[in-house]
C-alpha cells in the first residue's frame, strides 16, 4: 500500500488541504514539520479517518470536527460539511490497483450527522451513504471495507500509524504477545500443516485402537483417548474465557484507572456503548453479506472459476490463431463481402475520367468481381485456421480480454476473518452488558468488575496450566500403546506414524524460520538503536509456544534485560524495532506514519534512529516532527538523502486554519 494523496476540507484546522504524498523508491521518507498545535496530529487523524471513517456522534460533535474559522464566517448551512479523501495504490491478487476513497459528512434537516462514501476502484465507482437502503448500504460498505482490510486492517493500523510517545504502551499487558502471535500465525502454509498433522494423529489413534487385539487393553486405550480429548476441550474452552477476560481488561483499563482517580466517566461510557453496539451490528451485517456473496459465487461459478480456467488453458492457442490471422490481414487480400463495394468504386472512377462509356452489364460486373477475388486470392497466405471466420476472431479477442477476479480466494479470506469476528461476539455482548451496568452503577461498579476480572484471569491461567499437565501425563500413557506387536505391521498405520511427525516438523520449521528471522532482525536493530545497550544485545527470544508467548532480550553477559525495568525511551525504541520487523515479515506492506517521532528519546538515541532506523523502515515513511525533534542544523542532514518531500504546517491563528508550505521550516 502506498498513500499518494490526502485531501481534507473543512476538517478541524484544515480548510483546504490537498497534499501530494508520493515518494521515490530510493527516497521513502516524507518529512512534515510543524509547531505544537500546528496541525500535525490533525493531519494524522485526517489520513486515519479517510481510511476508516469518522464516528460523528451528534451535532455538537460535528461542529467540533469542523474548521472553526469556516464555521464562523459561513451563513446558515451553506458550507456545513466535512470532506476527507485519500488516494492510494495497493495489490489485489498480485495486481496493482488505484483507489480513491472520499467521505462526506453533513447535517440533515433534523441536524443529525449523515455520511456519504465513494470508492473509485480503477474507474469503477461504489457509492453509499446514510440514506442508502440498509441491505444495499451493508453490501457496498463491505466492499469498501474489504479493500481497506486487504491493504491495512483497522485492528492492525495502530502498529503502523502511531504516536511514538504512545508506542511503549504496546509493551503493557498482552498487547505485544498478541501482535507477534497475529503475524507468526500468518506464515504461509503454517496453519494448513497443523491441521494436516492433527487429522493424521486422530487417524493414527484410530488405527492403533483397531490393532490392539486384547479387548481390555483396547478399552483402556480408548478411555485414555477420551480423557485426553476431555482435557483438550477444557483447555480450548478455558482459553476462550481467558481471551474474553483479557479483552475485557484491555477495553476497561482506561475506565478503571480513571475511576480509581475519582473521575466522572458517564460520557465516556455512553460513547463506548455506542462503539460496542456498532461493532456487534457490523459483525452481524458482515455475516449476512458473506452468506449472500457465497450464494452468488455458487450461482456464478462458471464465470468465477471455469471460464478463467478455460482461458488459461487455451490462451496460447488463441494467441497463435490471432497472430496468424493478423499476418494474413496485413496482406492485400480482400474479404469477399467487400468485393462489390470495391467494384462499384472502381467503375465510378473509370466513368468519372471517361475511361469507359455507359454502364457495364450484369455479366461484366460479375466478371470484374471474380477478377478482383482471383487476384486477391493469389496473395492470400493460407493457414490452418482459415475455417475460422471474422465473428469467431472477435469472440476470441473478447475472451482473451476477459477480466475477472476469482472471488473464491477473497471469500476464503473473508471467511477466516469473519470466523474470528464471530468468535468475538460473546465477549462484545458481555462487554456491552458490563458497560450498561457501569452506566448505571458509576465508578465503583467499574472498579469491582475490573478487579473481579483480574482475579478471573489468574484463575483461568492456572486452570490452563493444570489441564496441560494432565494432558502431558496422558500422552505418556498413550505412547505406551504406540507399538505394534504384530508380526506383519499394518502398512497404513506405519505410514500414518511417519506422516504425523512430518507435518509437525514442517509446521515447526515454518514457525522457527519466521521466528528466527524476526529475532535476528530485532537483535541487529537493537544493537544499533537501543543506545543504553548499544552492541550489547546477545539475542532476542520469541517463545515457540504460540499459546503462551513470551518476548525476551538477553545481554551478552547472559542475563535477561527485563522490559518492565526499562525507561520510557528504551521501551519506545524496542517497540518501534519490533514494528519494523513485523512490517518486513508480516502479511501486510503498509506505509508507516509516526507522530512525535522522538517522544522521550535522548540525544544519542535520536541520532541512532535517524541514521539506522527511519531510512530502512518502510517503502513509505511519513514523519511528523517539531523543529525541536528533527532539528534543521543538527539532524536533517542525517536523513536528507532519503527524503522525497518536505513540508511545513503553518498555523494561521487569525483565520483559525493551517496552511502547507514546501520545505522543512523554511526561513
Amino acid at each position: 500500500m502506498l498513500i499518494t494523496k490526502i485531501i481534507a476540507k473543512n476538517f478541524k484546522t484544515y480548510r483546504e488541504l490537498d497534499l501530494d504524498l508520493t515518494v521515490n523508491e530510493e527516497q521513502p521518507i516524507i518529512l512534515i514539520g510543524g509547531e505544537n498545535g500546528g496541525g500535525k496530529t490533525t493531519l494524522f487523524q485526517a489520513i486515519y479517518s479517510a481510511l476508516y471513517g469518522l464516528k460523528v456522534k451528534d451535532e455538537q460533535h460535528f461542529n467540533k470536527l469542523q474548521n472553526a474559522g469556516e464555521r464562523a464566517k459561513s451563513s446558515g448551512n451553506s458550507n456545513n460539511k466535512i470532506e476527507l479523501e485519500i488516494h492510494f495504490t495497493g495489490k489485489v491478487l498480485h495486481n496493482d490497483y488505484k483507489y480513491i476513497i472520499k467521505r462526506l459528512y453533513t447535517l440533515n434537516a433534523q441536524n443529525n450527522p449523515v455520511e456519504a462514501v465513494m470508492l473509485n476502484l480503477n474507474g469503477d465507482i461504489f457509492n453509499y451513504g446514510t440514506a442508502t437502503p440498509h441491505a444495499e448500504r451493508v453490501k457496498k460498505e463491505a466492499e469498501v471495507n474489504k479493500i481497506i482490510k486487504a491493504n491495512l486492517p483497522q485492528e492492525l493500523s495502530k502498529y503502523f500509524l502511531f504516536d511514538a510517545m504512545e508506542a511503549g504502551n504496546l509493551l503493557k499487558d498482552e498487547y505485544l504477545n498478541r501482535v507477534i502471535k497475529e503475524n507468526i500465525e500468518n506464515v504461509m502454509g503454517f496453519n494448513k500443516y497443523i491441521q494436516l498433522g492433527n487429522a493424521t494423529n486422530a487417524l493414527t489413534q484410530e488405527y492403533i485402537a483397531q490393532s490392539i487385539e486384547v479387548e481390555e487393553e483396547r478399552t483402556q486405550y480408548k478411555n485414555l483417548l477420551e480423557e485426553h480429548k476431555k482435557y483438550q476441550d477444557l483447555i480450548d474452552a478455558t482459553k476462550v474465557q481467558y481471551d474474553r477476560s483479557l479483552n475485557y481488561a484491555m477495553a476497561q483499563k482506561d475506565f478503571y484507572e480513571s475511576a480509581k482517580e475519582g473521575k466522572s466517566l458517564q460520557a465516556n461510557i455512553k460513547e463506548q456503548i455506542q462503539i460496542v453496539e456498532k461493532k456487534i451490528d457490523d459483525i452481524l451485517n458482515k455475516e449476512m453479506l458473506f452468506i449472500d456473496q457465497s450464494e452468488k459465487f455458487l450461482n456464478d461459478i462458471e464465470i468465477q472459476v471455469f471460464i478463467p480456467k478455460l482461458i488459461t488453458i487455451v490462451q496460447n492457442e488463441i494467441e497463435l490463431i490471432l497472430s496468424e490471422r493478423s499476418q494474413q490481414n496485413n496482406t492485400d487480400f480482400i474479404e469477399p463481402e467487400h468485393i462489390n463495394k470495391v467494384s462499384e468504386k472502381v467503375l465510378d472512377f473509370l466513368k468519372e475520367y471517361n475511361l469507359i462509356k455507359g454502364e457495364l452489364t450484369a455479366e461484366q460486373k460479375v466478371k470484374l468481381a471474380d477478377y478482383i477475388i482471383k487476384k486477391s486470392g493469389q496473395n492470400k497466405n493460407e493457414t490452418e485456421y482459415d475455417f475460422i471466420d471474422k465473428n469467431d476472431i472477435t469472440h476470441f479477442e473478447q475472451l482473451l480480454g476477459w477480466s475477472s477476479i476469482n472471488q473464491y480466494n477473497i471469500l476464503e479470506q473473508q471467511k477466516s476473518s469473519l470466523e474470528k469476528e464471530i468468535a468475538s461476539l460473546p465477549n462484545l455482548k458481555i462487554q456491552l452488558l458490563d458497560l450498561r451496568k457501569n452506566d448505571m452503577g458509576g465508578g465503583e461498579e467499574i472498579i469491582q468488575s475490573y478487579d473481579a476480572n483480574e482475579l478471573k484471569i489468574k484463575e483461568l491461567k492456572e486452570a490452563i496450566k493444570n489441564y496441560q499437565s494432565e494432558i502431558e501425563r496422558l500422552d505418556t500413557k498413550i505412547k505406551r500403546f504406540d507399538l505394534s506387536d504384530e508380526e506383519v505391521p499394518n502398512p497404513k498405520l506405519e505410514v500414518l506414524k511417519k506422516l504425523g511427525p512430518l507435518f509437525s516438523n514442517i509446521s515447526n520449521a515454518l514457525l522457527k524460520n519466521k521466528k528466527a528471522r524476526i529475532e535476528e532482525a530485532m537483535k541487529n536493530d537493537l544493537n544499533t538503536t537501543l543506545v543504553v545497550y548499544e552492541n550489547q544485545i546477545d539475542r532476542v527470544v520469541l517463545s515457540e509456544d504460540l499459546s503462551n508467548l513470551s518476548f525476551k532480550i538477553y545481554h551478552k553477559a547472559g542475563n535477561e534485560i527485563y522490559l518492565d525495568e526499562l525507561n520510557a525511551a528504551s521501551k519506545q525504541i524496542i517497540i518501534q524495532v519490533l514494528l519494523k520487523s513485523l512490517h518486513y515479515f508480516g502479511d501486510y506492506n503498509p506505509p508507516v506514519m509516526i507522530d512525535t517521532v522522538f517522544g522521550y528519546l535522548d540525544e544519542s538515541s535520536r541520532a541512532s534512529l535517524l541514521e539506522n532506523y527511519f531510512p530502512k523502515l518502510s517503502h513509505q515513511t511519513i514523519l511528523l516532527s517539531t523543529d525541536s525533534e528533527i532539528r534543521k542544523s543538527i539532524d536533517l542532514s542525517k536523513i536528507e538523502n532519503f527524503i522525497s518531500k518536505k513540508f511545513t504546517l503553518v498555523r494561521d491563528k487569525e483565520n483559525q486554519l493551517t496552511e502547507v508550505v514546501e520545505g522543512y521550516f523554511p526561513n
